[in-house]
């Protein structure tokens, strides 16, 4: 079955356009050290003096230094810090505000990941705090997400490498300042949507900067390139190129495309890919890997499909790029979950996901035959939790023929047929597995293909 799901937040990003920016920021001048340091230090909030207000008080309570007035004083003109008119707006550096930590906080994690904050490193558990200056990574096969104050949630897959530069919440404004520096690998941003003027979130690489105010968008960096990818799934985005927005010529990145900034400051756009079609997604994945098949589509450098036990993808269990239309994973544990797949393009942008709900409960099965001491012996095995009980079926000279033998309800691994008249035969063998789960009443049933078995005296 195919989930439609984000359909009511699509409709809500139709009406709301987020304003985004993406600034190239040559490598040359953007070395690791200097990494964290952000031009939106250099950046402003305006404040609208009330009745009561002096610029004096202000700079007590919301500026880091009382006499960091002397500054803001200075950058406004103002003749006199104890006499502004009610009204007046006053523009504060945003660098110079008073702030309190904000939250974040482990929601999930699989693998091996690390978490270091200082120079300690931190053991993972699910509810961990994680603070401004930690750094995180995860190994093969590994995955994580965290939960900011807001609800926000950032979800890094297998080999990726992120820092938190920032994460603060300004007193003056009431505001969320949010930063994340993608040193390799990927990450998804899943931005509620912020009601301040002044909330800020920003996603830095080596070589761009994407700052949004609400959207779902992911963001990668190429390990061979150096490229950075950001490719939006819901919202609106603004692009621009330099070192800053300021007359920078600007593009609109709407849900379905995406934007490329390489090492060299080029800016490339284009249309994502369309969601791709699972051949029967919602078979239950019985086997000891999963299998999944991408139906024929457009030209495609690959596919990616990725697990989840939950529909948002915060519990992300596995995932497979694959440059094949046929997908295998690993063995997972039985249950429900969440198949999300996209494919590749050849300009090297990940498209759009399609979502799909699946089972998993695994069932294998085989058999063998062969002449013992009382007959002809029939023996099968498998794997699978729960209860299993056998039917064995076994007909003459053609597969479509009604069966000479059939046993139902067999809980023992074999059987003997001790009088075989000469001819050609052909026997399978079948099984119904129920779950150990006491919430799922569904019986699996599946059956092995026919075998075929000459007997001659």
């Amino acid at each position: 079955m195919k989930m439609d799901f984000g359909i009511t937040k699509r409709k809500y990003f139709t009406c709301l356009r987020i304003s985004t920016f993406l600034l190239l920021v040559p490598v040359a001048v953007l070395p690791n050290a200097a990494f964290s340091q952000s031009s939106a230090d250099n950046a402003r909030v305006d404040y609208v003096f009330k009745r009561g207000d002096t610029l004096i008080g202000l700079a007590a309570k919301y500026m880091r230094k009382p006499s960091d007035y002397v500054a803001v004083q200075r950058l406004n003109r103002i003749a006199n810090p104890r006499f502004i008119p009610v009204g007046k707006s006053v523009v504060f550096p945003f660098r110079l505000l008073k702030y309190r930590p904000s939250e974040a906080s482990l929601s999930a994690f699989r693998g091996n990941i690390t978490i270091a904050s200082g120079q300690r490193t931190l053991t993972p558990v699910q509810g961990l705090e994680i603070a401004e200056g930690s750094r995180l990574a995860t190994a093969a096969g590994s995955f994580l997400t965290l939960q900011l104050e807001d609800g926000s949630r950032i979800s890094m897959p297998s080999n990726s490498k992120m820092r938190i530069t920032r994460l603060r919440h300004i007193l003056l404004t009431d505001s969320v300042d949010y930063e994340l520096a993608v040193d390799g690998g990927r990450m998804r941003s899943k931005i509620t949507p912020f009601d301040k003027k002044h909330d800020r979130y920003r996603v830095r690489t080596p070589v761009a900067v994407s700052a949004v105010r609400g959207t779902d968008y992911r963001t990668r960096v190429d390990e061979t390139t150096g490229t950075t990818y950001s490719e939006t799934v819901e919202g609106v985005v603004d692009v621009a190129a330099g070192a800053s927005i300021d007359g920078a010529k600007m593009v609109s990145v709407p849900a379905g495309t995406g934007a490329a900034a390489t090492v060299t400051g080029d800016l490339a756009t284009a249309n994502l890919l369309a969601p791709p079609e699972l051949v029967d997604p919602a078979k239950v994945q019985s086997e000891e890997t999963l299998r999944f098949t991408v139906a024929s589509g457009a030209a495609v450098s690959g596919y990616r499909i990725i697990i989840s036990s939950d529909a948002g993808f915060v519990d992300v269990v596995t995932e497979q790029l694959s440059d094949s239309a046929n997908i295998s994973l690993p063995s997972i544990e039985d249950g429900r979950y969440f198949a999300k797949a996209t494919a590749i393009g050849q300009d090297g942008f990940e498209g759009m996901p399609a979502t799909y709900s699946f089972k998993r409960q695994l069932s294998t099965l085989s058999g063998s035959a062969g002449e013992g001491d009382f007959g002809y012996r029939f023996k099968w095995a498998g794997a699978g939790k729960g209860k299993r009980v056998y039917r064995f079926q076994i007909v003459r000279g053609n597969k479509n023929a009604l069966p000479m033998v059939d046993e139902a309800g067999l809980t023992q691994d074999s059987i003997t047929l001790s009088d075989l008249p000469d001819g050609e035969y052909y026997w399978r063998v079948g099984v119904s597995q129920y779950s150990p789960d006491p919430t799922d009443s569904e019986v699996f049933e599946k059956w092995t293909d026919f075998e075929k078995l000459t007997v001659a005296g």
